[in-house]
Formats: structure tokens, sequence, C-alpha cells
């Protein structure tokens, strides 16, 4: 269907509180996840703080996010979303501002830790997409697509602009005017999208040892996290986004390892996250075609592999290979770990369980930047932290194979059944078609 411009008010008036979602991913992901790859080593270069030092700061604040979505996940659940991110936002930002004047390194790992660590347990995905799961419940395949296209502008509007400030004044000032953009930012959504509260149902048992959920989901952690597929997908979500953030801190220093200026380097690093906007914008109808499970398994695939060849970087060939495909990879990856998570937990306790699913994830995860940190420190290069990092990307595709199968509960419209018997899959495929 073409949009023409006189549908775009009526698209708005459906969308403009997942707009408003998404502008926050921006600014949150953006300034406090891959902007910290370029600020890696302008900050050693101005301070002689070791590379293993600031992995700290950037693990902590994995760490931090992590646990913190277990108190955010839960005041979502009862309060909605406008005082959860209100006060994330004022908390961080202040934390934040003072990372920026830190003359010593524990005080930098400490500030920068805390208040990035609670930016993202306020801001980040495991807040907005169950904000976006609950208030667009009947079309969620298509809320999502909306909101993590948008999303997706945060590599590679950040990248450039962190490169760009950075070359223009300092470190300290880069990070003092990213901490304005994010509060102004964000200030409108924390204002103006309300509700997403659980609504209380009363045949809830949050003590039952029962594994099995209705079409609502789970009511409790206990009931959750005795299920092998919650487990195996949670172990499957560490171990990928274990890897990622490690490649995000480091593929920037790497770059410029093999030769390449601050300048060439980020901007390759900008192109890769523009790239994984059409991953983002087909995704209904790569969804709905091959289902969650099976795209999953092709991007996991994809981002060992475009990782493998990064290891070749002393040839431009090999550093845009790896750019296009990890690029384009990732895009899709982050919205279905999305869909596959609301599916499996149901929309019943959303918000506990996607913050408690996001504490654990930061646990395995905070580990990836910290342990390559150390690497590179005791190898003197990166060839050996990235093959590990590829390892990561293989070991989350190998726990997807071994996923228990479940028979849908409900058949997608007008489609046969899927080989797989993948319930994932086939309510990613209803969801799809309830969103056109």
């Amino acid at each position: 269907m073409k949009l023409r411009p006189r549908d775009l008010p009526a698209l708005w008036i459906v969308w403009w509180r997942v707009v408003l979602l998404g502008v926050t991913t921006i600014v949150s992901y953006g300034f406090v996840l891959y902007s910290f790859g370029v600020f890696v080593v302008p900050i050693e270069e101005d301070t002689g703080w070791p590379t293993s030092a600031l992995s700290a700061a950037f693990s902590l604040s994995l760490l931090g996010g992590g646990l913190g979505a277990l108190l955010t996940g839960r005041v979502l659940d009862r309060v909605g979303s406008g005082p959860v991110m209100l006060s994330t936002l004022l908390a961080g930002s202040a934390l934040l501002l003072v990372a920026a004047g830190a003359q010593s390194q524990t005080g930098f790992i400490l500030s920068w830790g805390f208040g990035a660590g609670i930016i993202s347990a306020g801001l980040f995905y495991s807040v907005t997409m169950a904000i976006t799961a609950r208030l667009f419940f009947d079309r969620r395949a298509q809320a999502f697509a909306v909101l993590t296209f948008i999303g997706g502008l945060a590599s590679p509007i950040y990248f450039p602009l962190a490169g760009v400030l950075i070359d223009t004044v300092d470190w300290r000032d880069t990070i003092r005017i990213m901490v304005v953009i994010l509060i102004v930012l964000t200030l409108p959504t924390a204002a103006l999208v309300r509700g997403a509260a659980a609504t209380p149902r009363a045949n809830d048992d949050p003590d039952s040892d029962d594994t099995s959920h209705s079409d609502q989901g789970y009511t409790s952690l206990r009931q959750a996290f005795r299920s092998r597929e919650v487990l195996l997908m949670v172990g499957m979500f560490a171990l990928a986004m274990s890897a990622f953030s490690a490649l995000q801190v480091y593929h920037v220093p790497a770059l410029q390892a093999a030769g390449l200026s601050l300048t060439t380097a980020t901007t390759i690093a900008g192109v890769r996250g523009f790239l994984s906007l059409p991953g983002r914008a087909l995704l209904v109808p790569i969804a709905g075609r091959a289902g969650v499970p099976s795209a999953l398994l092709v991007m996991y695939f994809t981002m060992a592999l475009g990782v493998g060849i990064l290891i070749l970087a002393g040839s431009m060939v090999f550093i845009w290979i790896f750019a296009v495909i990890t690029g384009l990879a990732f895009g899709t990856i982050a919205p279905l770990h999305g869909l596959y998570a609301t599916e499996v937990f149901g929309e019943r306790r959303i918000g506990t369980l996607m913050g408690a699913q996001s504490a654990i994830v930061a646990l395995a995860s905070a580990a990836g930047p910290l342990g390559v940190g150390v690497v590179v420190d005791g190898s003197g290069g990166y060839g050996f932290a990235l093959g590990a990092i590829a390892a990561m990307f293989a070991a989350s595709l190998g726990l997807l194979m071994i996923r228990p199968r479940r028979r849908a509960a409900r058949p997608a419209q007008g489609s046969g059944q899927d080989p797989n018997g993948d319930e994932a899959a086939d309510t990613t495929r209803s969801a799809a078609a309830s969103g056109d």
C-alpha cells in the first residue's frame, strides 16, 4: 500500500505513543550504549585510564540496568509508565553529569556505571517494549515494527554525532550535551504516554508451580522460570547480547587498530547502524512468513559470520562486508527478541517478566565488554576478542536449535500449520495478520 501525505495525520493518531517511545529509545540507547565506544579512545588519551577500567564502567552500567529492570518492571505493572520513565530519567541524567566532570578513574566508573544503568533500567526496550505490547495487544507485530524502526536510528545518529562532538569540543562536554538532549526529548514521552499497568486477574496464583500458561501468559516469576522454554530463551538472549554489547564497545577501536581514523571508523559504524533499518522495516513480513525462531536462527548465524570476517579487517573489503551483513542482521534481531519474549511470557505479567529477563541477561552480558577489555589489554590486539564474540553468537544459535516445540494456541488465519509446530511462529503470524 502506497503511503500518501494525506495519510500521515491518521497514522500519527494511531501511532503517536509508539513514535514517542521510539524517540526515547533513540536518545537513551544512542547515548549510553552506542556512543560509549566512541568515547573510549578520547578518554584513554586524555586521562591515561586503561581500557579495562572503561570496560568496567560500561559493564557496570549493563549490570545496573539489568538489576534495576527488576524494580522498574514491577513498578510498571503496578502504576504504569509515567513514574518509571520520569524518575529514571532525572536520576540517571544527574549521575551522568557527574561522570562528565569525574577526575578519578573510580569516580568515572561509579557515576557512569550507575547513571547509565538507571537510564537503561527505565528507558530501554525492556520497558518500552513492555509498554508497547500492552498498549497495542492486538497489533503487536506492527507496533513493534514502528518502535524498533524508529529506535534503529540510534546507531546511525549517535555514532557520527559523538564523533563530531568530540572533534568539536571534548569528551566531557560531549557527555553534557548528550544529557541535555536526553532530557529534552524524553520528557514528552514520560509526560504523555500513560497507562500500561497490569490488569489484576482473579485467577492469578503467584505461588503456582505449573509451568504452562494460558493465552494471557505466566502469572509469576516462579512459574515462568520453572519452564525449560523460558530458561533456554533467557540463556540464548544472554549470550547474544553479551556478544553484541562487546561488539558495540570495541568495533570502533578495532577499526582504528586496523589503521582507520576515528572519523572513518565512526562513519562506518554509523552506516552499519543505518543498515539495521531495512531489517526492522521488514519485521512483519519476515516474522509472518518464516516465524520468529527460524528468522532468529539465520540472524545469529549471520552475526557470527560477520564478526569472523572483521578479524580480517586489514582490507577495506572485509570491513565493509562486516558492516553490511551485521548491520542488516542486528536490525532484525532486536525486534525478534522482543516478539519472542512477549509471546513466550504472555501479557499478564509482562513488565515484571521482561524486567527479570533483563536482569539475568545483564548479569551475563556485563561480562562481555569486561572480558573483551581484559583480552585486548593482555593480547595487545583484537583478533582473539573478536573470535570469542563470534563464538558467543554461535552458542546462541545452538540454544535456539534445542528449544522445546509447543503446539500453537491459535493457528494463523489464512495460513497452514507451521511445519515446526512453533507456537511463537504461529502467534507471530496471527499478530502480523491482525496488524495489517
